[in-house]
């Protein structure tokens, strides 16, 4: 048993014997030494090994397709043996032996073609003279009225393109070896050489070049041109955004602006000192507002100058100035990471507090639960902001709300019971407790009618700490619960056998069960 190896030639992959692609190896070196310092090298061995791929695909068969050493010698002896190519160097000042003849095979000449190159390749084929074969073409079809033209279009489309050397010398009836190859190729070479030298050194190809030349130059002036302007408006265009955004930031900061899109009506009437009251004690408030000032205006100035540099190229000893603008972007980075950290301790440690209430005892056995639409009316018409649940600010900024999460679970009695859990964080749990005990919140109860305050409302001097308010409603197994329409928005994770959404719950009467929430 022997070991077959993969192989890729000439595009083609081949599967052949260990000790045959060893000897096909050592050819294939061989002939690349011998051409190393022609200067067609690469294209007269692409034509070989095209060849050598093509007698291999001749050999093989269904039965055979592995290449064997065997057929790796029977394709040498017709491309020729390396010292075969030596001595026919020497031979007649290296001209070689072209006369042995072979079947011809039919292309089309692309070196002789007028059009598609098909007359060309019939006097080749036919071994004569191209000339006649084009005059006949001619005859045929003003006898013929037009089938010879029907005739050339399908040979131009069926017969192949003579495209390597190795396919002419077929055309021609030439023998396919490694001496004609590279005599095909260097006669290639030479006539491409020879023409493209008499072309430079005509008049007419000087004054294409000339006329060329400068139309190019035309041309690269008008892109440049083009380009200069539309870097221009381009540069306009950023330096007005700059000076926008620069006021915007401005505004932003000092005199509240709608830039930013905060609020209910896409912007936010508060100033950044303004909004960083509630989060940040008031010792660090003015340092913070300043270095993220610098830290955003000091880019935005930088920008803006460099673009009025380049649109009218005025120079200016300004290095200093940059490096100094530089150092203090720096700095208020830093700044504002250390403020930012200092604060930021207010948030490492959570605490909650919790009170349940037995709900008054009534006479049916449904409890109404809805919202305060009074409340609901007045925290719309206020600024809020996204943080994980809304948070809304009022206008004179003296105290600001969060929305409540609304749960429903078994009561573990025959008793409706509510349970207020209050949760913030703080620099420790004293501080976090302290602070959600803080919070301010509210409910009514009217016979069967639970009214639940929307929001819990935190004083400014208080400090947001990621405070929240969970409210869960326990339900008797058998009694019912109504959720009004206006509970959509604040209903929670609520366990229903319906597998309903919890905003699809707004509206319906339930009955509580062992297993969930279901409808009646």
């Amino acid at each position: 048993m022997k070991k077959a190896l993969k192989i890729n030639l000439s595009g083609q992959i081949f599967h052949i014997d260990e000790d045959a692609y060893e000897k096909l190896k050592m050819y294939l070196d061989t002939i690349s030494s011998h051409f190393s310092n022609v200067n067609e090298s690469k294209e007269i061995l692409s034509d070989i090994e095209s060849r050598i791929a093509e007698l291999f695909r001749e050999k093989m068969s269904d039965e055979n397709q592995v290449i064997s050493a065997k057929e790796v010698d029977e394709v040498i002896d017709i491309m020729g043996r390396p010292e075969e190519i030596a001595d026919e160097d020497e031979m007649s000042g290296g001209q070689k032996n072209r006369e042995q003849r072979s079947s011809r095979r039919l292309f089309r000449d692309p070196d002789n073609a007028v059009l598609g190159g098909v007359s060309a390749g019939l006097g080749a084929y036919l071994n004569l003279d191209v000339l006649l074969i084009r005059i006949l073409f001619i005859v045929l079809t003003l006898v013929g009225a037009g089938t010879p033209i029907v005739l050339y279009i399908v040979l131009w489309i069926a017969v192949p393109r003579a495209e390597t050397a190795a396919e002419k010398l077929q055309m021609r009836g030439e023998k396919v070896n490694v001496s004609n190859i590279e005599k095909a190729v260097r006669e290639e070479y030479e006539d491409v050489k020879e023409n493209l030298k008499k072309a430079k050194n005509s008049d007419s190809y000087r004054r294409t070049e000339d006329a060329l030349g400068s139309f190019f130059k035309a041309i690269g002036s008008i892109i440049v041109v083009f380009i200069k302007i539309i870097l221009g408006f381009i540069a306009f265009i950023l330096i007005m955004s700059g000076i926008g955004l620069l006021f915007g930031t401005f505004g932003f900061l000092f005199f509240g602006s709608h830039v930013l899109p905060f609020g209910h009506d896409g912007g936010f009437s508060h100033t950044l000192p303004e909004l960083l009251q509630p989060f940040v004690n008031p010792d660090n408030a003015s340092m913070l507002v300043i270095a993220i000032m610098l830290l955003v205006l000091i880019p935005i100035i930088a920008v803006i100058y460099g673009l009025f540099k380049a649109l009218f190229r005025f120079k200016a000893k300004d290095r200093v100035l940059g490096l100094g603008a530089l150092t203090v972007w720096i700095l208020s980075l830093v700044a504002v990471f250390m403020l930012v950290y200092y604060e930021g301790r207010n948030y490492q440690e959570g605490d909650r507090v919790a009170d349940t209430k037995v709900l008054a005892p009534f006479a049916s056995d449904t409890l109404y639960l809805s919202v305060d639409s009074g409340d609901l009316d007045i925290i719309g018409s206020e600024n809020y902001l996204n943080i994980d649940h809304k948070w809304y600010f009022s206008e004179e900024m003296d105290s600001f709300y969060g929305d409540i999460d609304i749960n429903v679970r078994k009561s573990d009695n025959e008793e409706y019971k509510i349970r207020v859990e209050k949760s913030a964080r703080g620099r420790d749990n004293d501080a976090a407790r302290q602070l959600a005990q803080s919070i301010m919140y509210e409910f009514t109860q009217k016979d069967a009618s639970l009214v639940l305050d929307p929001y819990y409302k935190i004083e400014r001097d208080s400090k947001w700490r990621a405070q929240t308010v969970e409210i869960t409603i326990y339900v008797p197994v058998g009694k019912a619960v109504k959720f009004s329409n206006n509970t959509e928005d604040f209903l929670g994770w609520i366990n229903n056998t319906e597998d309903f959404s919890d905003w699809e719950l707004a509206g319906k009467t339930l009955v509580m069960k062992d297993d969930g929430l279901s409808l009646p």
